[in-house]
């Protein structure tokens, strides 16, 4: 199975830059289109702006993803949220910031990396100590955020479900969960440790996408790839990479770009 992938498309600007935006968004689609995607997964920080300008901004960028028929799933990234958590739910058409669906006997699993952040106010004394590793090293910045106790709990009866019918996994988050995957400047989920302990439970997690970071990168961790996307916004500075398109079969995984072809071919164990 095939699905078209992007991240990191920070929609914003004046109206030359937007039209540009608008233009590229469509040619992406019209690639996933030729080439067959069973659906698409936007990993993230969707749109940039504060306030109205940012409202406007989603508006705008779900517009162009509205005109294609593939299924669209969306994931939230720290600057989609400059609009408020439930009015972007209800404008992405989302019933939770984390899901998950399945596809051709696959379970992919959508993580919130924003559920804890500095603006939280957790009441359960776990979720307090999530949030105090925000700011404890560099690679804990203020511009991610962690995931909560009701989610890690979610994440392992998913996990543990998946296991039990020989499903495969597939994780996204927008944050990457492996230093190997990310730099300090751009960070890493602030409990990284305690999701991809978890995930190295289960032997059945083919890999996990992440954006942010807005390069290339791969590593591999108890099995499982973990794969860092580039970003869309610098699509037009070397290397030139766009958006992409995953491929799954029964033993190899592989990630290319529309732009500049393959970025990684991996064996599936």
């Amino acid at each position: 199975m095939k699905f078209g992938i992007i991240t990191d498309i920070h929609f914003d600007g004046d109206m030359e830059v937007r039209g540009a935006l608008r233009r590229d968004l469509l040619a992406c689609i019209g690639f996933w289109e030729r080439n067959g995607a069973d659906f698409v997964i936007q990993l993230g920080d969707l749109i940039d702006g504060e306030g109205a300008q940012a409202k406007e901004n989603l508006a705008e960028a779900l517009s162009v993803f509205r005109t294609t028929s593939l299924p669209v799933f969306h994931v939230p990234g720290n600057h989609c949220l400059a609009v408020p958590l439930k009015e972007y739910l209800c404008r992405a058409r989302l019933c939770s910031p984390y899901y998950a669906f399945r596809h051709a006997g696959i379970r992919f699993i959508v993580l919130h990396g924003m559920d804890i952040n500095p603006a939280s106010r957790p009441t359960l004394e776990a979720d307090r100590q999530r949030q105090a590793l925000g700011g404890r090293d560099g690679w804990a910045n203020g511009y991610s955020g962690a995931i909560g106790r009701n989610q890690i709990r979610w994440l392992g009866r998913q996990l543990d479900d998946a296991s039990a019918s020989a499903e495969p996994v597939v994780v996204f988050c927008h944050f990457p969960l492996l230093k190997e995957t990310s730099d300090e400047a751009h960070g890493l989920l602030w409990n990284h440790e305690e999701v991809t302990t978890l995930l190295g439970r289960h032997h059945n997690v083919l890999g996990c996408f992440a954006g942010h970071y807005h390069h290339s990168a791969h590593a591999r961790r108890s099995g499982s790839h973990y794969i860092s996307l580039p970003a869309f916004r610098n699509r037009n500075e070397p290397p030139f990479h766009s958006c992409g398109m995953v491929e799954i079969g029964t033993s190899r995984l592989r990630v290319t770009d529309m732009r500049t072809g393959p970025l990684h071919e991996l064996a599936i164990p």
